[in-house]
Parts: structure tokens; sequence; C-alpha cells
């Protein structure tokens, strides 16, 4: 059901966690007289984002540390250039990464940020899709409307009707069953009646007059929809009267403002996102790589916006002006302060860091990816050096410079090693 509450075992606990706090929010306003969805939702992404301000802020810090050190990758980009082998490149991508281990510098950091805000859209995804679900006094506009529904004879063929002939918009699950007489306060007439205000809620004005005229058999449906639309509208619309539970869609009215506010604001937000740079090819390509297909997503948030609901448009925009505004200030703060102490306090508190792991025996990623790169194991991983020149020396041999002798046993008989010794023995016999 989309109106019931998400059960998922992930996204379960971070929705309903969500809905608490924008109930809260909207719940405050109404106290105050002002009932408004729009202002609940800006409020409550300001409140997010600024929750998620530590991780972003981690996300700089760890961005300008590594431009003030860039003439120490860069020499390292010198010492290795030109060298196209794998032990040298192997050799870069392992002192690059030290010297990162070295000013507790994480390139994981972003994604583990991305990670992060991930569960956290979607959980307000299903919040502003289904506002009624998790904010019980919107749902108290339509309850009575669709109590009334399922009280008229024949409702349930009525309301089906109704949903076929006008193709409701964002309507994925089927209307359920009405419930008869004997369980209607059971889990079955629950649900009977979360499907009916699933249907309203994502019924404009004009679509709710509809509404009335399909169930003119039951007077009550058109007087508590007559006595409840003005609320709904002052709850639901947002400036130039755009209706928040409406997709904007591609047709030239004011709602197309939220998509296209969207677009420039995540536009703004990447501009500004500095730019990491490590000296290591292989990482910069990547983050250049990266960096391009983030301007997809100012495209992407104008797609989805267009036909997601406007309340979540709204979201999106304000998020991305907000993010936008986080980045600024916190370019301009550490722009104007002394990055050497900065980089000092970080180099000790790494130095902390390093100290701690080794006492207890764990590897950083890096260290993990390189052995794996090395075909190290961790008990090979003090031996790099000779397992190195290993590698080379199998990488480099062929069946004529192969000989058996290097290795402690002799190769099995019949074997590829044998054969290439015989081979071998051929070559070397001189026989034409």
């Amino acid at each position: 059901m989309i109106l019931t509450q998400n059960t998922g075992i992930i996204m379960g606990p971070v929705t309903k966690l969500l809905g608490l706090l924008f109930n809260a929010i909207y719940t405050l306003f109404n106290g105050m007289g002002i009932e408004s969805i729009a202002l609940s939702i800006v409020v409550f992404t300001v409140i997010i984002r600024l929750l998620l301000f530590p991780f972003n802020l981690k996300t700089t810090r760890s961005s300008k540390i590594q431009q003030f050190l860039r003439p120490e990758f860069n020499k390292i980009t010198k010492k290795y250039k030109g060298k196209k082998d794998q032990e040298s490149m192997l050799a870069q991508q392992q002192e690059t990464r030290e010297l990162q281990e070295k000013y507790g510098i994480k390139m994981t950091q972003g994604c583990i940020t991305s990670l992060i805000q991930f569960p956290v859209f979607i959980g307000l995804y299903n919040v502003i899709q289904n506002i009624p679900a998790y904010v019980p006094k919107v749902k108290a506009l339509y309850e009575p409307i669709a109590q009334a529904i399922m009280k008229t004879d024949n409702g349930y063929k009525i309301m089906s009707d109704f949903i076929d002939g006008n193709k409701i918009p964002r309507l994925t699950t089927k209307l359920v069953e009405f419930a008869t007489s004997t369980d209607a306060a059971s889990g079955k007439g629950l649900e009977s009646l979360n499907s009916v205000i699933d249907v309203l809620y994502r019924c404009n004005e004009s679509l709710l007059g509809k509404v009335a005229s399909a169930f003119s058999s039951n007077p009550d449906v058109a007087n508590l929809i007559a006595q409840n639309s003005d609320q709904i509208n002052r709850v639901n619309h947002f400036i130039f009267g755009i209706n928040l539970s409406e997709a904007p869609g591609l047709k030239l009215t004011p709602a197309l403002l939220i998509p296209i506010a969207s677009f420039i604001c995540q536009l703004l937000s990447m501009i500004v996102m500095p730019m990491n740079e490590t000296g290591d090819p292989q990482q910069d390509a990547q983050m250049k790589s990266m960096r391009r297909s983030m301007y997809f997503m100012p495209v992407m948030s104008f797609i989805i916006t267009v036909s997601a609901p406007a309340g979540l448009g709204i979201y999106w925009a304000v998020s991305a002006f907000v993010g936008f505004l986080i980045t600024v200030f916190t370019n301009l703060y550490y722009d104007h302060i002394d990055m050497e102490k900065l980089v000092e306090k970080q180099k000790a508190k790494a130095a902390k860091d390093i100290a701690k792991r080794k006492a207890s025996g764990k590897k950083t990623l890096g260290q993990r990816m390189t052995e794996a790169a090395m075909g190290q194991t961790s008990d090979e991983s003090s031996s790099s050096t000779s397992k190195n020149k290993s590698l080379n020396k199998y990488g480099n041999m062929n069946l004529k410079n192969y000989d058996s002798s290097v290795e402690n046993e002799a190769p099995k008989k019949g074997s590829l090693a044998d054969k290439a010794n015989a081979v071998k023995r051929f070559n070397d016999s001189g026989v034409k």
C-alpha cells in the first residue's frame, strides 16, 4: 500500500523517523495557525541539511587539505613520470595512498556522504509522496470523505470506475475491496480506508468535484468534500496556486518553476564543489569521470521533479540551494584560515589513528586494495618487495627462457612446464 507507512527492514525505520520529524514541524506550524505543507517541507529540508552538515564539512576539509598538499602529490607524479610498467604504477599508487594516510585524507569521504544522503532522500520521497500516512492532521481531512465513500452502495465499483476513467496520477496500487460491516475496524477495513485516502490525496480540486459527481447517490460524499475542500486547498497549495500533490508536467504553468529551480540549484551546487587532485593518474581519472557524471544530476533532478509531486520538487530545489550555500561559505572559511596549522593538526590526528590501527592490526581500504592488486595476502604484505620481483619474473616468462631449475621441485611429467623444458632442451641441442 502507498498510504501505509513503509515497513522495510532498512527504509522502514528511516522513513518512520523522518515522518515523525515532518509531523512535528507541521503540527508546530498548524498550532500557530499556518496550514501549509510547503512551509513544512522547506523547514524540514533545512533541518535535514543541517543534520548532514558535519559530513559535508569533513568532505570539504579533506578537499582543501589535498589542494594545499598538491606540491607533495606532484613530487610523486614527477618521480614516476613516463613509467608505465606495473611495478612503477603500483608503487606510485602506494606512495600516494601513504601520503593521503599521513594527513588523514580519505578519498571515500564524499562517497560516504552520498551513501548517507541516499536513504534519507528515499525516506523523504516516501513521506512527501504519502503525507496523510505520516501526518494525522492531513489524513483527518480525507478520512470522513473516504468513510462516506465506503458506506455508499456499490461504492467499490464506483470508485474503481472513477480511477480507471480519470487515470489518477502516480497511483501504483490497486483499490482494496471495501470491507464488510463485520470487519470494518479490522486490518482489512483500515487497508480499504487507506487505499481510498490514497486516491483522494492525489485528486486536485477538479478531480474531487468529479468524485462528488460520481457518488451522487450518496449526498454525504459531496457535502464532506465541500466542507473540507477549502482546508485541503490551504494545506496542499503553494504560491501561484501550485498544488503540491500534483506533478508539474511539461505544461507552461507556474508549477514548472519548481523543476527549473531544482535544475539551476543542482547545477550551482555542482559548480562550486571543490575538485580533488591526488597526483595519482588512476585516481584523478576516476575523480574526473565521477565529476563529469555528476553533471547529469541537474538533468535528472529536472526529469524527476517534472513527473513527481510538486512537494518533492520543493524539497529537491531547497536541498540543492542550501547545499550550494553551505559549499560557498565553507569554501570561504577554509580560504581564509591558516592552512598550515590545520594540516599539522590533521597530521597529528592521523598519526594517532595510524598508531591505533597498527596496534589492532587493521588495514585501510587503500592498503587492502594495493595488496589485492599485487596478489598479496595479509600474511604476505611484509614481503612486498620480494613478491613484486617474483611477479615480474613470472610476468616476463615465456617458453624460450623457462627453466624449471628455479623451482624447488621438478615439474610433473606431462605438465605444461615439463613440455616447455622438452622444447627448450630440443632448441639447445641444435638439432635441425
